[in-house]
C-alpha cells in the first residue's frame, strides 16, 4: 500500500492537518500520515519512508522568501512550518518522488523553485473573480490540453473551488502554467513529479480524486 506524507504544522505540542486531506488519500487506497521536518536529516528520512508528499493549504508564505516587502493583507505566523515545507519539498524531489501542492502548498512550492507570488489579488487584477470566499463556491478554470492536469481531469473548462487571496506570479524553475481562471489568475502549474493547484481538490473528490490517485502512484 502506498504511503503519502502530509506536511503538517510544526507545533511543539501536536501536528495538525485537516481530515479532508486524509480522507481524499484514503479514497485512493493509500495511507496518509502527517509530520514535519526540523532539519535536513528529518526530511531525508521522511522522503525515504514515504512514497509521495502533499503540501496542504494554510496561511500566507512570507514575502521575504521571494524578495518582497510584506503586504498588510497577509498573515505570516509559522516560520518552523515554512522551513519544514521547504526541507520536505526539496528532499522528496531529490528522491524522485511526487509532490502535490494545494493552495498554500502550490504557492510555497513555486517560491521554493525561485518563483514569486501576487500577494493580494485585488491589487494585481481588475476586475478579479471571487477567489477568497467560501470553500464551497465555484468558478471556472481553463485547463491546458496536453498537460498532466488535463490527463487527470480533462482539458478545457473545469469547475474549481476557491479560498485564497494570493496566487503565482512569476513561475519557478521547471514549472509551466496549465490552468487559468477567466480573470487571468494562474490556477495550476506542473513540472517533473510536481503538480500544483490553487484550489482545494480535497473538498471536491467527486471530480478531483484523480489528483490524489496520481499522487498515490496511479
Amino acid at each position: 500500500m502506498r504511503t503519502i506524507l502530509i506536511a503538517g504544522n510544526a507545533s511543539p505540542v501536536d501536528v495538525r492537518i485537516t481530515p479532508t486531506y486524509v480522507n481524499a488519500v484514503r479514497q485512493c487506497g493509500a495511507v496518509a500520515a502527517a509530520a514535519f521536518a526540523r532539519d535536513g536529516a528529518d526530511a531525508d528520512a521522511l522522503a525515504t519512508s514515504f512514497d509521495a508528499l502533499l503540501l496542504p493549504g494554510g496561511n500566507d508564505p512570507p514575502a521575504a522568501h521571494f524578495g518582497q516587502p510584506p503586504h498588510p493583507a497577509c498573515h505570516y505566523d509559522d516560520p518552523a512550518r515554512d522551513l519544514s515545507d521547504k526541507l520536505l519539498f526539496e528532499a522528496f524531489l531529490r528522491a524522485g518522488k511526487r509532490v502535490l501542492g494545494i493552495c498554500r502548498g502550490c504557492q510555497v512550492a513555486n517560491v521554493f523553485l525561485g518563483g514569486t507570488l501576487h500577494q493580494h489579488l485585488p491589487d494585481a487584477y481588475e476586475p478579479v473573480l471571487w477567489h477568497s470566499g467560501n470553500i464551497t463556491g465555484r468558478h471556472p478554470a481553463a485547463v491546458a490540453d496536453g498537460s498532466l492536469l488535463a490527463s487527470l481531469i480533462g482539458p478545457g473548462a473545469a469547475s474549481v473551488n476557491s479560498s485564497h487571496h494570493q496566487a503565482i506570479d512569476g513561475l519557478g524553475k521547471g514549472l509551466r502554467a496549465v490552468a487559468f481562471a477567466p480573470d487571468g489568475v494562474l490556477e495550476a502549474a506542473e513540472g517533473e513529479n510536481i503538480l500544483l493547484v490553487q484550489w482545494h481538490p480535497e473538498w471536491m473528490t467527486d471530480t478531483m480524486l484523480p489528483l490524489f490517485a496520481w499522487l498515490a502512484g496511479a
